[in-house]
């Protein structure tokens, strides 16, 4: 009699297990083919995505050589200018130099000779020169 009771004790337990997990198996089945569908979504996404990054790393690198290029350049052009500044500046400096000494010497006479006219003229304007 033990034995019966056991037996049934066992064959009721199996059945509520078994009831139990028939909608688990069930639910796992669902996840897995709605993860199956999220798979394939996925990688049918992803061939485009792949592409497009492609194409973009590609135009990236474009765009950065042409930065290089340019970069290249302004500093072509930077040198340039410094070295025109500085054939400017030393022209200026030669300038200077040629001009100066002339002027200096004309400033001097115009000056001696403006202080002499006015000496001879007032020598003319003086009382003793009538």
């Amino acid at each position: 009699m033990l034995q019966t009771i056991s037996v049934t004790v066992i064959a009721a337990s199996m059945v509520v297990v078994a009831i139990v997990l028939i909608p688990v198996i069930l639910q796992i089945l669902r996840t897995a083919r709605q993860a199956e569908k999220l798979l394939e979504t996925v990688r049918m996404e992803i061939v485009p995505l792949s592409h497009d990054l492609t194409i973009i790393s590609k135009e990236i690198s474009s765009i950065l050589q042409s930065i290089h290029r340019q970069v290249e350049r302004v500093e072509e052009g930077i040198a340039t200018v410094g070295d025109a500044a500085e054939r400017l500046r030393d022209f200026e400096e030669a300038a200077l130099t040629i001009v100066e000494g002339p002027l200096i010497r004309i400033a001097t006479l115009v000056s001696a000779a403006s202080r002499g006219i006015g000496a001879f003229v007032r020598f003319l304007r003086s009382p003793a020169a009538e």
